[in-house]
């Protein structure tokens, strides 16, 4: 039985409890022991929901669990992450892996000494939409990217590029393989809050293919999709509408990608690396490299101000 305690009880840490508590009732094998939040009235409420124990301390969660979801603000994420792996315990952390590169790092490094678990929470890769677009692709040599919607009800301590538009971007370099980035051409905006709220970035890689990511958190409507360009076709990825549209000369095909809850999926597989002990989907190094692009290109549009 692994045991799993939920590190932060706001709008997304209530879904990872809940999924822990479904799972739990689904198919066994977890129990959700520990809801924790520095608000005791929210970690309790979240707590009672799922029959777990609620505290306001994660560190007096760790000696009683194997494993935990931390869902708490990016700035924490790498003192509270450092606190989990010291403990031995098994970590699911939500992007972005850290605010900074160095921190990242340093985590991977403390997973892979002591033989623990990290997984990021890149939630994409566990999208049917991702899954159903990946078998479709040879060699894309573009992939153009869009995610938009209005303005979120959660906390927002990072720029857009590292709360939605890093989805994308760690998408496109597992589907190009992490290659050298060559330049980088960024632009944004703050609108609502101190942070850049707004961005549009085209990157060139050195092995001669391209990117273009757009993404907004003050949009008027709410889209969602990626485009997968190579020679001779081109894949459509609308990860809203749940389909995938394969276009080629003389033919267009619509695939419905199912309706798998990728957050489910992606708690499935943490406690699946758990069990086995084997390597999740997102790897340290991958979060690694989507945080250091995501960074870059806010630098740069900051710059560009």
């Amino acid at each position: 039985m692994i045991r799993a305690a939920v590190i932060g009880a706001g709008y997304l840490g209530r879904h990872h409890a809940r999924i822990y508590g479904a799972l739990a009732r689904e198919t066994g094998g977890v129990e959700l022991s520990v809801v924790c939040d520095t608000d005791i009235a929210r970690a309790r409420e979240v707590a009672e929901t799922y029959g777990a124990r609620p505290c306001t301390d994660y560190m007096e969660a760790l000696a009683l669990v194997d494993a935990v979801s931390i869902v708490t603000p990016t700035v924490s994420h790498y003192a509270i992450a450092a606190d989990c792996l010291t403990a031995g315990k098994d970590v699911l952390l939500e992007k972005p892996v850290c605010s900074t590169l160095a921190e990242a790092q340093k985590l991977s490094a403390l997973s892979g000494a002591r033989g623990l678990i990290l997984q990021v929470g890149h939630i994409e890769r566990f999208n049917p939409v991702a899954e159903k677009a990946l078998p479709l692709l040879g060699r894309p040599v573009f992939i153009e990217a869009e995610r938009i919607s209005p303005f979120p009800e959660r906390s927002l301590d990072v720029d857009v590029t590292l709360d939605v538009m890093i989805h994308d971007i760690d998408f496109a370099l597992h589907v190009f393989g992490c290659p050298e980035v060559k330049e980088i051409r960024a632009a944004g905006a703050g609108i609502v809050t101190g942070k850049l709220d707004t961005v549009k970035a085209w990157v060139d890689f050195a092995d001669g293919r391209s990117a273009f990511f757009s993404a907004s958190r003050v949009a008027a409507e709410k889209r969602r999709t990626m485009k997968f360009i190579e020679e001779g076709k081109i894949v459509e990825a609308d990860f809203l509408s749940k389909r995938v549209s394969i276009k080629a000369a003389g033919h267009e095909e619509h695939l419905d990608a199912g309706t798998a809850e990728p957050l489910k999926e992606e708690i499935r597989d943490f406690l699946r690396c758990v069990k086995a002990r084997t390597v999740p989907r997102v790897t340290p190094r991958e979060a690694e490299c989507a945080l250091d692009l995501a960074l870059k290109i806010s630098n740069i549009a900051r710059s560009a101000r």
